[in-house]
């Protein structure tokens, strides 16, 4: 039996659309080489070098009907900070679904605290990394994690 004949009609999953927040250009760089290249994980991935401009582009992703799945945050940005961002996200209606990962360099306990109380999925310190990434992303039940090659696909769950 061949292997196509093994597939489902179903359709495949779409990847998905993961929005990287940081001021830092070394750091958005550090984490698409780590993730994209280094880690082979595949998605879709747009970049906001502050929390106005991430509002700005989930707000433009809402009227194309392009969803955002999951927001890695950094917190110490000027202007609004991640967590003032995060908040934002979570008193929007339409908004308020999209899995958040603080992606930061703050290793302080309150940190942490703070971002779980505003239902962040999930906080790591930079660098971004599958390893640290895989517990948070197979907790969230918008996303899933499929084996491709060497490396896995962030796909949106059915």
């Amino acid at each position: 039996m061949s292997t196509d004949a093994l597939k489902t009609d179903q359709p495949a999953a779409p990847l998905a659309n993961v929005l990287l927040i940081d001021d830092r250009k070394a750091d958005i760089e550090l984490a698409r080489v780590f993730l994209q290249v280094r880690d082979r994980m595949q998605f879709n991935l747009k970049v906001a070098h502050g929390a106005r401009e991430a509002l700005e582009m989930l707000e433009q992703a809402i009227i194309l009907g392009e969803a955002v799945d999951l927001l890695l945050l950094d917190i110490n940005m000027p202007g609004m900070d991640g967590f003032e961002l995060l908040e934002a996200v979570r008193r929007n209606a339409t908004l308020k679904h999209i899995a958040v990962v603080m992606c930061t360099g703050s290793t302080y306990d309150q940190d942490q605290a703070r971002a779980k109380a505003l239902g962040a999925a999930g906080y790591m310190v930079k660098p971004a990394s599958l390893a640290q990434l895989r517990p948070m992303l197979t907790a969230i039940p918008s996303l899933r994690l499929e084996p491709e090659g060497e490396g896995v696909r962030l796909l949106r769950a059915a």
